[in-house]
């Protein structure tokens, strides 16, 4: 049997949030919610099938390695209870160690929880100053509430998945895309839950908390927000409405925040958008004639053909290194664009993110979190079950019990595999 350590944490570093446990009964992008927690120091006690374990573990699996990434990462720190909760053994398992958390994380469809038969009333029956965070695809509410989706799906509804076209003009998915909704929406959980907590512990009272992925791209997406104001605001009357949009033909280069290419073939990002911004550019590379561009009064410089132009000349004379040095000294707005493990090349990465072991010779990011005192790294994302023997002494189940519950599938522990 597993006898690991309750704390379950690294002993370098102070863990913030080491009264704060969590039960999370999610899978897939909402387990990110319980991956903040466990990296702030929270007790984070996952629910998992006993079979397979949570989906997290098989999505984008690689040949050779025994869990996917995802598990790797979003996982960790935290502690694995196999129980089958469909089960009557496992649900008043459940039930037991209910009391004994605070905050609880459904990172299902809504009302997985109550199906299971641990509705609002039954929760908070179990504790009456319980944190629920609901986190969900599209909330509680709206005829889209028992949709199943993915991550762009909830960016495409939001105005954040700009659909591409293939070489015979049909719309397709994005190529290349950061799923903002499934990356935001956990973040909003773990604030929330954590400022809820405090209310329940001060007035002993519940908090249910709902949280859409889809509203969190949506909020998000500040265009959709300008969109929307500037449309109220001339059906009120208030400004007059816009003129129609130009046919501008194919999207031309912005040239004053653009890419491009150094003499080494790598690529450099320059963003002189404000005018003393672009002055410097101009004399950093030694073509003081683009301050023609920069002439009047404005903030911002605009693109235009001739500057493109000219920077494409001018930046393909030096290496990528040459130039960070130059535009350093001139304090103007560069940056490398990296892809792929070259970003944890880069001497700005390499002084700012910290990197944890993980399973097979693996690593995962730290969180990027940085304070004084430093926050304990979290250890290694568990083994299905691994947790399970010490999570279910602590509410009083004996080893002869945990044996029968084994063999008879209701849970799972190393030692019974």
């Amino acid at each position: 049997m597993s006898t690991s350590d309750p704390a379950g944490h690294g002993t370098e570093g102070v863990r913030f949030l080491d009264d704060v446990r969590v039960l999370e009964i999610a899978s897939l992008s909402p387990t990110q919610l319980g991956m903040h927690l466990a990296d702030l120091g929270a007790e984070v006690i996952k629910i998992e099938p006993p079979g397979r374990g949570d989906t997290t573990r098989l999505i984008g699996t690689r040949p050779g390695f025994n869990d996917s990434g995802l598990h790797r990462r979003w996982n960790r720190g935290k502690r694995s209870l196999a129980l089958d909760t469909r089960s009557a053994e496992g649900l008043a398992l459940l039930k037991r160690l209910i009391p004994t958390v605070d905050i609880i994380i459904e990172g299902f469809r809504p009302g997985t929880l109550a199906k299971m038969g641990l509705s609002w009333d039954v929760l908070t029956g179990l504790k009456p100053d319980i944190v629920m965070v609901a986190l969900s695809g599209y909330g509680q509410t709206g005829p889209y509430r028992d949709l199943p989706s993915h991550g762009v799906g909830f960016d495409a509804i939001s105005g954040l998945a700009g659909i591409e076209e293939d070489e015979e003009g049909r719309p397709c998915v994005p190529s290349r895309h950061v799923y903002f909704g499934a990356l935001v929406a956990p973040l909003l959980g773990a604030s929330s839950a954590l400022a809820a907590l405090s209310w329940c512990r001060r007035t002993g009272r519940p908090a249910l908390l709902d949280i859409a992925q889809a509203d969190a791209a949506a909020f998000a997406n500040y265009a959709v927000e300008e969109a929307v104001a500037e449309q109220r605001a001339v059906l009120a009357g208030e400004v007059p409405p816009p003129p129609p949009p130009a046919n501008a033909g194919p999207r031309a280069r912005a040239s004053t925040m653009q890419a491009y290419r150094t003499r080494d073939g790598k690529v450099l990002m320059i963003m002189a958008l404000e005018r003393k911004f672009f002055l410097r550019m101009a004399e950093a590379t030694g073509r003081a004639d683009l301050a023609v561009h920069a002439e009047g009064s404005g903030h911002v410089v605009r693109g235009s053909p001739e500057i493109d132009a000219t920077l494409i000349e001018v930046i393909a004379t030096k290496d990528m290194a040459e130039w960070m040095e130059v535009f350093a000294r001139a304090d103007v707005p560069v940056v490398p664009v990296h892809e792929g493990a070259a970003v944890a090349d880069d001497p700005q990465m390499l002084a700012r993110i910290e990197w944890m072991a993980a399973a097979q010779g693996t690593v995962t990011m730290k969180s990027p979190v940085r304070s004084d005192p430093a926050i304990a790294a979290p250890p290694m994302a568990p083994a299905i079950g691994q947790d399970t023997v010490a999570i279910l002494s602590r509410i009083g189940v004996s080893p002869p019990e945990l044996e029968r519950l084994a063999k008879e599938g209701v849970i799972r522990y190393p030692e019974n595999d």
